[in-house]
């Protein structure tokens, strides 16, 4: 090991600079978790320059919105008018923090990242047994978080643009046929679809009843008809469905391949798997940028020890288009084709029999 006075100083000076960036990162999600759950980012979105004073307005207290305000100024997320005094929210921050019709909203992190923060003990226990971390011990937060996240896009773009890089699908659909989603958290992706063809009747199978129960309150206050939840394991649905979905879940598993067997099984002749999975380069040269730091970091914290928990290979978050077309393979499918959606943050398969 090297001495403190053979050290390149310039070097340690860099990677100062380097991890007070990172600091400042995961302070700042904090400050935002708490502007977003005590209301504050709702107030700001849409709004035109205010002053702490006029903010708060007797809905917060004036010396937090000051200080809360002064962390997002040099964070970049607020924008700071010092001659008046006052700040904003650009419209275009705001769609990524405080517009849930927005499909570019990222608020549903400001619950999970906290939430996973909660699970480091014992994810570095884990990281010393090797056993993994069981999704049930995660606080329900996360669980809002993850639907928090997700379902912006999935109720925006799933039938505007993922669906129909698949017109043959998109036309079945429309006539009526089975669906099944599979890890379908707290329902997004299934109501967007039941709602959007009515002809067709959709199922979405989780193995988290709070998810399930999440989305058996929005199917009801939905009113659709053509949709239903269960509790069942991907291994346990039943068959003759002529789509199946899976939205980020098969790097979750703990036998990925049992389960794609399984789906494999339980489409109907002709039918159509669609997986949906992280975008990560093949190698992890390829993924070192902001979006692969925040996909490992999530892998570690949540995704790597619910699979690792029941004795699973633990793919991780960046397993990569070359590894999912090979256990596809394997798992008997022979048609594996990436469409031409472009998200800088999901990849999708279409995947046949």
């Amino acid at each position: 090991m090297n001495r403190v006075s053979d050290i390149d100083r310039d070097k340690v000076w860099q990677f100062l600079e380097r991890f007070t960036d990172l600091a400042a990162g995961a302070a700042t999600i904090g400050v935002l978790a708490v502007a977003d759950r005590a209301g504050l980012l709702a107030a700001m979105a849409g709004a035109d320059w205010v002053t702490p004073a006029q903010l708060a307005a007797g809905r917060f207290a004036p010396r937090y919105v000051e200080e809360i305000l002064s962390a997002l100024t040099t964070a970049g997320v607020v924008e700071h008018d010092p001659a008046g005094g006052k700040f904003r929210l650009p419209t275009e921050h705001a769609a990524v923090l405080a517009d849930p019709s927005s499909p570019y909203l990222m608020a549903g992190w400001l619950d999970m990242l906290p939430g996973v923060m909660e699970k480091i003990d014992a994810v570095a226990e884990a990281t010393v047994t090797g056993r993994g971390v069981s999704l049930s011990s995660y606080d329900d937060r996360v669980v809002a978080g993850v639907d928090r996240a997700n379902s912006p896009a999935m109720r925006i773009l799933l039938t505007r643009r993922w669906l129909p890089a698949m017109p043959d699908v998109v036309s079945r659909l429309e006539q009526g046929i089975r669906v099944a989603d599979v890890g379908c958290g707290s329902g997004a992706a299934s109501l967007t679809m039941a709602r959007a063809y009515p002809a067709s009747t959709v199922v979405g199978f989780d193995t988290d009843p709070r998810a399930i129960e999440r989305a058996l309150i929005q199917a009801e206050a939905s009113g659709l008809d053509n949709v239903s939840f269960e509790v069942l394991t991907g291994e346990d649905i039943p068959g003759g469905f002529d789509l199946i979905t899976t939205f980020d879940v098969i790097h979750d598993l703990a036998d990925p391949e049992a389960v794609l067997v399984h789906l494999n099984g339980a489409l109907n002749p002709g039918g159509t798997y669609l997986m949906m999975e992280p975008n990560v380069g093949a190698t992890l040269a390829e993924n070192v940028h902001p979006r692969g730091t925040l996909l490992y970091g999530i892998s570690v914290l949540y995704c790597l020890p619910q699979s690792l928990v029941s004795g699973g290979p633990g793919l991780g978050t960046a397993w990569g288009p070359a590894r999912a077309e090979e256990l596809c393979r394997r798992a008997g499918f022979t048609h594996f084709r990436r469409l031409e959606i472009d998200n800088p943050f999901s990849a999708f398969y279409e995947i046949r029999r």
